[in-house]
């Protein structure tokens, strides 16, 4: 009879440096569990640990062999004892595809010796660059066309640079799990119908062996270029195709169609079924998933999908855990307890739940309204809210959209489009003139500033990582054509002023001027040490060139020197209405300025 591993150190393979690798899987349906692999020819058997975990300590591995579990049910109710499951480790990091009875690899233990240093930027110094590691390259650049239409991680390196130089400290990747691979087109979507919680996906690798090697490089080289690196994890719900822990172990429990152990007593969200999250096993699950991403491949920070629709106690568990084990990591949450499906609100975000962050779920619809005219100076208002949300970092920003408004997987919907189609396209003066003064504002606004991949170079249409003929990924001929180049200037500028004035990084500010009628509202930022930048925004078509435009200076006084103007000609604006290179007075608690319409316009107090 086999004897189960002699070390309790963790669940999935683990590869010892003497070539024996300790193979442990939950299955507590099972009444025996085999193990196969290019290490056999034989099936191996593996010992039950008596609280569901069965496990084998096995000589003569090496790592990237194949295996993969062969699982007897125990039969009876709520069990499905007519065939052997054949399964891939629930906990494999790298895997063959995402059908479940694909190959599992034995991954070796990551060499953290030799890998960069880093330091995880402090929160209130996030600048966020998201985007899809599938789709950022592939369109008419050195990749064009990519295998596939999806791009790897391998492409991605050669893009970071790119990203560094326009002011972003941190990617945030869309979900890298490894998702059911759609036959139609030949891509992996937006990567939340994830059926891998650990496993990379291996479409975004040069070959489904090398995935887990290639993500640590790509993490590893977006370190030495300066750029922290966010995962985002789809804890909330799991694919409803390819589930790779469906009735995993053959149990059917339940109500119908009972997905066992992971999912018994689960919940239904609208996406797919909701994980088993009041069971021990499968919050540290997804606890020891969280680690493997901090501490393995040393990410910087994690978003959390969803999270409203995870118990609460569950959530507490597994943010806690990590933010306790990892508190200079920026833990995110898109958290809704508004929601309809909400399982877990309303709850602190913060104190209660334990992020460090929310997304602001309303900002780019608050965006849009002020750009669109509809109640513009309220919308201005509610952006700039409360100075400190109750830290700078505690609101992740997304003025110009996430890919919640950018992508469309149908073609058809109007309001998922970048910001510049929704104003008119990138030939619309008035509509480019909108996407500099959202994200320019996004910058200036408390909270830390994300932007989604191609509105930095004012891409048109949508997004759509599956379309037929890939031409709705990033499209590299625009993003620094005569329109984009211009863009890409100002986000760099902008960018880069934040990064110098600790005040647009502060808590502290308030507003000094509100005109309903001229629709613009004037804002100030300042640190204790006396960095002060008074923020004006005009929402409108409203333009004032001759110093005659009077802004409430809320009781500063001295002088001031406009630092940035989104209608800079250097950005494709308008040459009429600035104050490049001017010193200008308080005079009567008044700053008389001139103001672009649309624009957003920065003014440093010397």
């Amino acid at each position: 009879m086999s004897a189960p591993a002699a070390l309790n150190d963790g669940m999935g393979s683990l590869l010892y440096p003497n070539g024996t690798c300790r193979f442990r899987v939950w299955t507590p349906n099972a009444k025996s569990v085999q193990l196969m692999g290019d290490f056999t020819t034989v099936p191996i058997n593996l010992a039950s640990e008596g609280n569901g975990n069965w496990s084998a300590d096995v000589p003569n591995v090496q790592a990237l062999q194949r295996y993969q579990y062969l699982i007897t049910n125990v039969g009876g109710a709520n069990n499905d004892n007519s065939q052997v499951w054949t399964r891939a480790d629930a906990r494999a990091l790298q895997v063959e595809s995402s059908d479940p009875t694909a190959m599992s690899y034995v991954i070796a233990p990551f060499n953290q010796a030799n890998r960069p240093a880093f330091v995880t930027p402090a929160f209130e110094n996030f600048i966020i660059y998201q985007l899809h590691a599938g789709s950022y390259c592939g369109l008419n650049d050195q990749f064009d066309p990519t295998p596939n239409r999806t791009a790897t991680y391998i492409d991605l390196i050669s893009k970071l640079g790119y990203i560094r130089g326009l002011g972003f400290n941190a990617i945030a990747l869309l979900p890298i799990g490894d998702v059911f691979d759609d036959v139609k087109n030949g891509g992996v979507g937006e990567g939340y119908a994830t059926c891998d919680m650990f496993a990379s996906e291996d479409w975004y690798a040069t070959s489904n062996e090398r995935a887990v090697a290639e993500l640590l490089q790509l993490v590893d080289a977006a370190h030495q270029t300066g750029l922290a690196v966010i995962f985002d994890v789809v804890y909330n719900h799991a694919s409803p195709t390819n589930n790779r822990y469906w009735q995993y172990d053959g149990n059917i429990a339940g109500p119908p169609p009972g997905g066992g152990e992971y999912f018994v007593n689960g919940h239904k969200t609208p996406d797919g079924d909701g994980f088993a999250m009041w069971q021990q096993q499968v919050k540290d699950f997804f606890l020891d998933n969280g680690r493997m991403f901090l501490r393995d491949y040393r990410a910087d920070g994690m978003r959390f999908d969803a999270t409203q629709w995870i118990q609460p106690d569950a959530v507490e568990y597994i943010v806690w855990g990590l933010r306790n084990e990892f508190p200079d990591k920026y833990l995110i949450a898109e958290y809704n307890p508004g929601d309809p499906a909400s399982a877990a609100g309303p709850l602190d975000p913060f104190n209660t739940l334990g992020f460090d962050a929310t997304w602001d779920l309303s900002s780019p619809y608050q965006a849009y309204n002020a750009l669109s005219g509809a109640d513009p100076v309220d919308n201005l208002l509610a952006l700039i809210g409360n100075f400190g949300i109750p830290n700078p970092w505690c609101s992740v920003r997304y003025l110009t959209g996430s890919h919640d408004q950018i992508y469309d997987g149908t073609g058809i919907n109007w309001n998922l489009r970048y910001i510049v189609e929704r104003f008119g396209g990138r030939t619309n003066g008035w509509a480019l003139a909108k996407g500099r003064l959202a994200w320019a504002l996004n910058v200036a606004l408390p909270g830390n500033p994300m932007l989604f991949m191609g509105t930095d170079g004012h891409l048109d249409g949508y997004w759509d990582p599956d379309d037929e003929n890939g031409e709705h990924r990033v499209d590299w001929a625009k993003m620094g054509d005569p329109t984009g180049a211009p863009m890409q200037r100002m986000v760099s500028d902008v960018n880069n002023l934040r990064g110098q004035h600790p005040a647009l990084r502060s808590p502290a500010g308030n507003v000094v001027h509100v005109d309903y009628q001229g629709q613009v509202v004037a804002f100030k930022r300042y640190t204790l040490d006396g960095d002060i930048i008074l923020v004006v925004v005009n929402v409108s078509d409203n333009q004032w060139a001759f110093h005659d435009y009077a802004v409430n200076m809320g009781g500063e006084s001295g002088s001031w020197m406009e630092c940035f103007n989104s209608q800079s000609p250097n950005y494709g604006g308008i040459n009429t209405t600035g104050n490049f290179n001017e010193t200008l007075s308080v005079a009567n608690n008044q700053l008389l300025i001139n103001l672009s319409s649309w624009s957003v316009v920065m003014f440093r107090k010397l």
